[in-house]
């Protein structure tokens, strides 16, 4: 029996890395049930309880060699794990984990990244040397892809693919029927996140959500309840009604954004639920990965946080409530998310 090992931001509490994480398992349960999957977690507990796979710390070097060791096969990502803008310690502790694992001589595969930035002529070069070793690679939009072409990654040559939280079934649970219950349609999410200019950009957004549609709900999505909370609590707040969604699994986020006529989101898996859902959605563009996304998918771009403008959100959304943001199937997505998956069994194979 073959074993898949996940490295990624996994076991931290946010919505958008344990989508791409549930999404992967899926995928690759669909191409081989006897695998075997195992995480590289921050709470091994955490994951095994929410993905009901093996787990272990990911950053206890004993732990880690150990499940190195024990795998086939090495999957590194989703999500966006070699850039530089968190910091230049989390890209040199993904590039670490790749390397550990050819030095084992484990099969290693980049699944569904979205790449870069990378900053730095030593960044650059030790990212490059290190996927050149890896025996296949997948990510998730093209802007990723020209980026290693130009790190000089041509061979394996970077691979077209799609997030694998779309992939995700839905789940309506009790806890999503609850939140729907006095939500009358038509429905608005709205997805914040901490990052430069959401201040001024949260303040906007009220200001054009004051003088909504009649009839338009509101329900703020906490994607990463640690740092959304706060600034979901002060939209409804300010708005003086609406519902907060908070602490929900991937398949419930899903499901919840299958019943919304429009997603405003600044995180990029806020998008995405609404893009797999065939939900309209509008996006707030605080990242490369972000503004990547929605050229590919289609929808709206409202540019950097910190420059928008209440009257161009009072515009844009009624352009969106019109079916005007967004493009492509949700099949097609998903079609392009279980490439990576088909990828990573042929290794096994």
């Amino acid at each position: 029996m073959s074993r898949v090992l996940f490295s990624g931001y996994y076991g931290l509490g946010n919505a958008g890395d344990e989508a791409v994480l549930a999404g992967g398992i899926e995928l690759l349960r669909r191409q081989r049930t006897d695998v075997e999957i195992a995480v590289l977690s921050q709470d091994p507990a955490a994951t095994r309880a929410l993905h009901g796979v093996e787990a272990f710390p990911r950053m206890q070097l004993s732990a880690l060699r150990a499940a190195l060791r024990g795998c086939d096969l090495l999957l590194s990502g989703g999500g966006s794990l070699l850039q530089y803008a968190t910091s230049r310690r989390s890209l040199y502790y993904y590039l670490f984990v790749l390397w550990q694992a050819q030095r084992l001589g484990r099969r290693t595969m980049v699944f569904a990244q979205g790449m870069g930035p990378l900053q730095g002529r030593l960044s650059r070069r030790m990212t490059a040397a290190i996927l050149r070793r890896t025996d296949a690679i997948t990510v998730r939009d093209r802007d990723s892809a020209d980026l290693l072409r130009a790190l000089g990654v041509i061979s394996p040559a970077p691979v077209l693919s799609a997030d694998p939280a779309f992939a995700l079934t839905p789940e309506r649970t009790p806890r999503v029927e609850a939140l729907l219950a006095d939500l009358p349609r038509p429905r608005l999410a709205v997805a914040p996140r901490p990052c430069p200019g959401d201040l001024p950009a949260l303040n906007e957004v009220i200001e054009a959500l004051r003088a909504r549609k009649p009839g338009l709900s509101v329900l703020a999505w906490a994607l990463y309840p640690a740092q959304d909370e706060p600034l979901c609590r002060r939209l409804l707040s300010e708005l003086g009604g609406g519902a907060l969604a908070s602490g929900l699994t991937p398949r419930e986020w899903m499901a919840l954004a299958a019943e919304c006529d429009v997603v405003l989101g600044t995180r990029l898996h806020a998008l995405i639920f609404a893009a797999a859902q065939g939900a309209p959605f509008l996006g707030l563009d605080y990242d490369p990965k972000v503004g990547a996304f929605l050229r590919e998918a289609g929808g709206i771009n409202l540019g950097p946080p910190g420059d928008l403008v209440a009257t161009t959100l009072t515009t844009a959304l009624e352009a969106a409530l019109s079916g005007g943001a967004g493009e492509g199937s949700p099949e097609g997505w998903r079609d392009r998310a279980a490439l990576s998956a088909r990828m990573a069994v042929e290794l096994l194979d």
